[in-house]
């Protein structure tokens, strides 16, 4: 026979957590809230100023006292303090990007497409691609071929798990020209490694 233990608690429910209103917007709250994020978040001055514009507004919606122009000019003398101590550098940011993107077998074109969206010019990204290119003695089909690797496709395909097409596919997506792919599906997994091996 079972018995009904009526002391037993109820389980209680899950408190949602208290509405915390934005702060106000002053040069010491930027300054604080901007270097918190950099040092968790590597950034170019166009995505750090989209992040700190998408606190301002918030803040601006809740305090209506605030003037959404004071605040931008605040953050202007933010971003010129930050560049100026070091904290931004956007060649920096740029030359590090472009060395891990390559590294993982990123094509020219997924590149320029990634940062292009982090603010940067055409003109500036072809610049960095060109400087870590000739500085590493590679091109793309050394990076389709990294990128090869990291998939296990093509020349690193042991199980031959892949079709040549769903490699073609495979590569094709990631930015890479169709002659760029046929010619790393041609290349065995010596010649490969020979040629990753000059990174």
């Amino acid at each position: 026979m079972f018995t009904v233990n009526h002391n037993k608690e109820a389980p209680q429910k899950s408190k949602k957590k208290a509405f915390r209103p934005p702060k106000k917007i002053s040069g010491k709250y930027l300054h604080n809230s901007g270097l918190a994020y950099l040092q968790r978040f590597p950034a170019s001055t166009h995505h750090f100023k989209q992040v700190m514009m998408r606190k301002i507004k918030r803040s601006c919606a809740h305090h209506t006292d605030q003037k959404m122009e004071e605040c931008v000019k605040l953050l202007d003398d933010t971003v010129k303090n930050f560049k100026r101590l070091g904290f931004l550098d956007d060649e920096a940011y740029l030359r590090g990007m472009v060395n891990s993107l390559r590294r993982r077998g990123q094509s020219s074109r997924a590149i320029q497409a990634k940062l292009t969206q982090k603010g940067f010019t055409q003109e500036q990204i072809l610049k960095a691609l060109q400087a870590y290119d000739d500085e590493n003695e590679s091109g793309e089909i050394v990076f389709a071929l990294l990128l090869a690797r990291k998939k296990k496709i093509g020349p690193f395909d042991e199980t031959e798990k892949y079709t040549p097409d769903k490699a073609l596919a495979i590569l094709a997506r990631a930015g890479y020209s169709y002659d760029i792919a046929k010619k790393v599906l041609e290349f065995s997994k010596e010649e490969s490694e020979e040629q990753i091996s000059i990174l």
